[in-house]
């Protein structure tokens, strides 16, 4: 078997992927795919601006070309996708041929033409199916590379490393694990030259990136937001929750109890628009104030189509309190202003001066009724006007609270506090609760939210004046409201790095109430990404038709593959491989996904690698059944036995 086996197996790969994007594909995705790309790939084709942080730039700049010269025919994309997929086999063939041997690239390259799980990824809009072609590109580069001395093609696979890494960001580090890999093989100047021009190589690939997004947000953010979210996740994947998330009542705290952001060297951006029943005014202004200056400012907001505006806002250091109102409008909401936090604060009451009536005045009036705790400043949570604090004062605080969320929620049920001696619980009928428990350190996720009129709680705030003011407001006097959808830090690029830092504060929370969980659930995940584990639960797993059949078929086919790798490694070894860069490369994707949400998907990018020790077992097995006739050594050949693990074949 020689590279005509290898070709083959390229039109394999070829002809199963046009069979999975016109015939039927193995997923729920149909050709749009996930992430939303798509819609991504059409904005930049449109002439758009990119328009997140959250996702990473390349896959939506290679589906836009198509998006702009052949319109929605989007199966062109994915014929281009799997003709660079029929590759792989070829890619794999090179590498294993180096590392390893003749027989076993031969068969490594079959495994990827007719097996690759790439070729699944290939029949629809995903970054994985380019990325894991340019990843095993790369590899196959600097193998050579490596081999030769090549400082041209050390460069190269940086290029492509660097380029992956805007497909796939958890591929960032791979460069300088190859670089360390590099000089630690052989401790030489020129080594460590090469292993210079490969990480330069990949980070000149970032630099673009690097500049466009810290201009945005004056943040340094090499390839997208959304690792934090990632994290997040992976602790909510913990414990009784370690096969699904979507159950984990921790995850009620995604989003904030306040308005606020934690970026504080940048301007905010306040944006809006006239409401449809309100005259555009001649000249509107934006008049804001803050905790630290109580100057009162003003700026003129620049008009957007469709009757919108925007005014930025020069920062503040954190934490901050602004206040502001527009003059021009009526109502203007002087006496009322909007209220808004800057604060690095993201699990405690950034309320510092008791502007808002919020969730934690709830928490502390509930904590004052149950267990006689002083409340500071009592007056405004005396809603029923007798004198004290009382159970109606905090069914008042809720039903406002409720009132004022975003939709409005009624809770149309008995609102009751149960007061014991751990802990203090608010009530719904509907089975909605709050419990907030004696030992409380201050963080809102120590307090236990179920239901949906709790959580709406936890989300909702409303300023003390504007309470004021609606209640000295005649009945009937609301009339046409001017301001519509006023919003601070709205703007993605605003938005998604708070965020991002949001999620990394409650990661670590979950983190810190119980490590030994999480951790477990990271040694789980180190194998758990190497398996397909499907579900009939919709919230545990995408459903479609056939499904079942699907999961069962995949989960068996992960299982099949992995064993086999195990037994592959041993017998490369036996076999004289030099199985530590292949080895070095698997191992890299749970060293550095197991810590955050992840599942079989992120693993295929090194499936290449995993087939050629799955064919380093099918080798050995059918040389010692005789079914191949053995070879002895030949002149270029890897010496057998351990001493030769850590090193290539030489030329």
């Amino acid at each position: 078997m020689g590279r005509l086996t290898v070709y083959i197996a390229c039109v394999a790969s070829l002809m199963v992927g046009l069979f999975f994007i016109f015939v039927w594909a193995p997923h729920p995705w149909g050709w749009e795919g996930f992430d939303h790309y798509n819609d991504l790939g059409r904005v930049l084709a449109r002439g758009g601006s990119f328009p997140t942080m959250d996702r990473p730039w390349g896959y939506a700049y290679y589906l836009a070309p198509f998006y702009r010269v052949f319109g929605d025919r989007l199966w062109i994309a994915l014929i281009v996708q799997a003709v660079l997929n029929e590759l792989v086999p070829l890619l794999v063939y090179e590498f294993a041929r180096s590392e390893f041997d003749q027989r076993v690239a031969v068969v490594a390259a079959l495994l990827s033409g007719f097996l690759s799980f790439n070729t699944v990824y290939a029949s629809t809009q995903s970054a994985d199916a380019l990325c894991n072609v340019i990843f095993i590109a790369a590899v196959a580069l600097f193998a050579v590379a490596r081999r030769r001395g090549d400082w041209r093609r050390h460069a190269a696979a940086g290029v492509l490393l660097g380029i992956a890494t805007q497909f796939r960001p958890n591929l960032i580090l791979v460069p300088f694990v190859l670089a360390v890999f590099l000089m630690v093989e052989r401790r030489t100047l020129t080594r460590v030259a090469q292993a210079c021009v490969l990480v330069m190589a990949s980070a000149t690939m970032l630099i673009p990136w690097v500049v466009r997004n810290y201009r945005m947000t004056g943040e340094i953010i090499p390839t997208s937001t959304h690792g934090g979210l990632q994290l997040w996740y992976g602790t909510l994947q913990t414990g009784p929750y370690l096969n699904s998330r979507a159950y984990n009542p921790r995850a009620v705290f995604e989003e904030g109890s306040f308005p606020y952001t934690s970026l504080d060297r940048v301007p905010l951006v306040v944006t809006g628009r006239i409401a449809d029943c309100a005259t555009v005014p001649e000249a509107l202004a934006l008049v804001y104030w803050t905790d630290r200056d109580p100057a009162r400012h003003r700026v003129r907001p620049q008009w957007l189509e469709g009757r919108g505006f925007r005014a930025d806002i020069p920062p503040s250091p954190a934490p901050t309190a602004y206040y502001f109102f527009f003059d021009g409008v009526v109502p203007s909401r002087e006496a009322a202003p909007y209220v808004y936090f800057v604060s690095g604060d993201h699990l405690g009451d950034i309320d510092r001066h008791g502007d808002m009536l919020d969730v934690f005045d709830l928490v502390r009036l509930l904590r004052h009724l149950a267990w006689s705790e002083p409340v500071p400043a009592p007056g405004p949570l005396d809603f029923d006007g007798d004198g004290r604090l009382s159970e109606a004062d905090a069914q008042l605080a809720a039903g406002l609270l409720l009132a004022h969320a975003v939709p409005p929620h009624q809770s149309g049920t008995p609102i009751r506090v149960d007061a014991g001696p751990v802990s203090v619980v608010l009530r719904w009928g509907d089975g909605s609760s709050l419990e907030v428990p004696r030992a409380w350190s201050g963080r809102i996720t120590e307090v236990d939210v179920r239901g949906p009129l709790a959580a709406a709680l936890l989300r909702s705030t409303v300023p003390f004046a504007l309470l004021r003011a609606e209640r000295a407001a005649p009945a009937g006097a609301a009339g046409c409201a001017a301001l519509d959808r006023v919003e601070v830090n709205a703007p993605y690029y605003r938005q998604q790095p708070h965020e991002m830092r949001r999620y990394v504060a409650l990661a670590m929370d979950n983190i810190r109430r119980d490590p030994p969980a999480y951790f477990a659930a990271v040694a789980y995940r180190v194998l758990r990404v190497f398996f397909i584990e499907g579900s009939d639960d919709p919230n545990t797993a995408q459903q479609f038709t056939g499904s079942s059949r699907v999961y069962r078929v995949a989960h068996a086919a992960s299982v099949t593959l992995f064993v086999l790798f195990a037994t592959g490694v041993w017998a490369a070894w036996r076999r004289g491989a030099a199985i530590a860069l292949p080895l070095l490369l698997i191992a890299y994707i749970p060293a550095t996904l197991a810590f955050v949400l992840t599942n079989m998907r992120y693993s295929i990018t090194v499936q290449p690698l995993l087939f050629m020790f799955v064919a380093s077992t099918l080798v050995t097995g059918m040389e010692a059944t005789g079914i191949w006739p053995r070879r002895g050594p030949t002149s270029g050949s890897p010496a057998r036995g351990p001493a030769r693990t850590q090193t290539a074949r030489q030329p």
